[in-house]
């Protein structure tokens, strides 16, 4: 049973509903509430707002789930790996914004403008990040494709639960499947010719099987909203076909059965090849958020929680509360406090959501078993860890992530008696850190340290500075930053800028106190535009007549000629691409012009 990630419902909805359902507990009104698991919905169709029902806690400032931005930290940690050949690396995304061959290619790396896009600020006069939060804008669908999911390789070897969670079945796991001949409550996938009562709303299906209530309204391929989401829901067909599985024809037969017929009575074994009955018979939804209590819940939301449910599914059948198979029922991960953590550091984190606990009765002597989750942790290999959380409720859960994690991306996910939940994204990061800051007469800064990562790219806020003025990088590594500031004095402050925070310490070593270099001021270069070699002219003031340092992006470049209002010099060899020029005079840092290297 395939449901929506949130439990959408607000208070005041629930209320109404609770009053509404003695004049319709008997009328399920097709589509299915969208209140667990992922929605009966066309994967291949998705708008932005419907990837963050996944991949999107704390991913919007506004979010009513955790604050700081985890899906950032992910893809920042993918900076200086392989594109497009780490193994951990899924293929459903298009890494660079600039398809040209000659700037982004396999086996390159990964670098921040490969995502990112500098853009001019007239206001600020300085370049800065374009603001994008567009999935779709590197992970691209393709319409009736397997694309973006369905190319990954936990989707081609059938492992569904690693996405999907616990509200489906893997493949060839070993769960139970009958084989017995179906009898007269055997679910059909669709159409039960000897069904139960029509659909009331849909009077051509009858109860008995999965689109009594998995359907759209007029059983067409028209997807219709649903009330208490909002989203779009598709019937049977549409959301099993928008796989992109259908294109390979080989694999139709994962859900169909072709003999003797697309539709029979023995084609609802092939269904229970990922959906067992010990997972159906345990998606429940806590509408009221008191526990779930088999067989007295309202009707239509899970499958157990009203007898009316399990003729929705049988037909000519009861007992909601004694199905075969139930007990633990499926968690669900809604929101998590914080997920972004500081490797070294223990973190407590409160995550919400659905069946963390439930009680079940022992029908031998009518004793109560309370049935709790653990946390699992897995990071990029599959590794997994189980942590016990600290307290638990029904929908919520305390937890200590262990200050031993090493820097990396992982899935959270609550786990009962092997029924997972849905896989939530977090990260652990490196915090920076400075152990040394040592300054050379010449002004050179030596900055030895952790966590810098990579190289950011040349822009206002990034890199090294002292006392807020910026130092030209020489070189950066994780550990070790090389810059140059001339004029930079001991007992000043430097500051390191990257990615994943900003670090500070003080320069200790060769004084310079007398330097009082006013700092230089470009108005204007001759050219915007040019090639490795050709001489341009900076116009401005300030410049001096002692010379200095022209950065052309992060190389410095051969002078021709320098006056206190103009300075040339010869366009370096680089990569071509916008590059940001300065001038240098005393460490004084002049303002930047964008100029484009062909």
């Amino acid at each position: 049973m395939e449901k929506g990630i949130f439990a959408k419902l607000t208070l005041a909805t629930v209320l109404l509903l609770s009053l509404a359902f003695t004049g319709w507990a008997a009328v399920p009104a097709p589509p299915a509430n969208q209140n667990l698991g992922i929605d009966d919905g066309v994967f291949n169709n998705l708008a932005e707002d419907q990837c963050r029902l996944c991949h999107g806690p704390n991913a919007e400032p506004d979010s009513p789930v955790a604050p700081e931005p985890t899906n950032v930290d992910r893809h920042h940690l993918r900076v200086d790996t392989l594109i497009g050949t780490d193994p951990t690396q899924d293929p459903s995304a298009a890494p660079c914004l600039d398809q040209d061959p000659a700037t982004c290619v396999v086996g390159d790396v990964f670098e921040c403008l490969s995502c990112h896009e500098l853009v001019f600020n007239p206001v600020t006069g300085a370049f800065e990040f374009a603001e994008f939060r567009d999935c779709l804008q590197c992970h691209e669908q393709v319409a009736g494709q397997a694309s973006v999911h369905h190319l990954t390789p936990d989707a081609e070897a059938r492992d569904c639960v690693s996405c999907h969670g616990g509200i489906i079945t893997n493949f060839d796991d070993g769960h139970f499947i009958p084989t017995y001949a179906p009898s007269l409550v055997t679910p059909w996938p669709s159409n039960k010719p000897n069904g139960g009562d029509p659909n009331p709303v849909l009077p051509t299906v009858e109860q008995g099987n999965c689109n009594y209530c998995h359907n759209t309204a007029d059983n067409t391929s028209t997807p219709v909203t649903d009330p208490d989401s909002g989203v779009l829901v598709y019937r049977n067909a549409e959301t099993h076909h928008s796989t992109g599985f259908i294109l390979d024809g080989a694999k139709c037969v994962w859900c169909h059965n072709v003999l003797p017929g697309l539709n029979d009575a023995a084609s609802i074994r092939r269904c229970e090849d990922c959906h067992g009955i010990d997972t159906l018979h345990n998606i429940q939804f806590d509408n009221v958020g008191d526990g779930v209590d088999p067989g007295a819940e309202a009707p239509w939301f899970g499958h157990i929680g009203n007898n009316s449910d399990c003729e929705g599914c049988h037909g000519f059948t009861a007992g909601a509360a004694s199905a075969p198979g139930g007990g633990p029922l499926i968690p669900q991960v809604d929101s998590l406090s914080k997920a972004s953590f500081i490797e070294g550091q223990s973190t407590d984190i409160v995550m919400t959501g659905q069946n963390f606990l439930n009680t079940i009765t022992n029908p031998m002597d009518g004793s109560k078993i309370d049935l709790e989750c653990t946390v699992v942790v897995t990071d990029a290999s599959g590794y997994a860890r189980t942590l016990k959380p600290t307290s638990i409720t029904y929908g919520t859960m305390n937890v200590t992530i262990p200050a031993d994690l090493p820097e990396g991306n992982y899935k959270l996910a609550a786990v009962k008696y092997g029924k997972y939940s849905n896989p939530m994204p977090c990260t652990v990061m490196t915090q920076p850190e400075i152990y040394s800051a040592d300054l050379a007469a010449d002004g050179t800064i030596t900055i030895n340290g952790n966590g810098f990562s990579a190289m950011p790219p040349v822009i206002d806020g990034l890199g090294v500075a002292v006392e807020g003025k910026a130092a030209n990088t020489l070189s950066w590594g994780d550990d070790r930053i090389v810059a140059k500031l001339p004029g930079a004095n001991c007992d000043q402050t430097v500051t390191v800028s990257s990615s994943f925070g900003s670090v500070s310490d003080v320069l200790v070593g060769e004084c310079n106190p007398d330097a009082t270099a006013e700092a230089p001021v470009i108005d204007r270069c001759n050219r915007t535009r040019s090639r490795t070699g050709r001489i341009l002219t900076l116009y401005g003031d300030n410049f001096g007549t002692d010379g200095g340092q022209v950065m052309v992006g992060s190389m410095e470049a051969e002078t021709t000629l320098w006056t206190d209002g103009k300075v040339k010099f010869r366009v370096p060899a680089d990569k071509r691409g916008y590059k940001m020029i300065n001038v240098i005079v005393n460490g004084q840092t002049s303002n930047q012009v964008k100029f484009y290297k062909r």
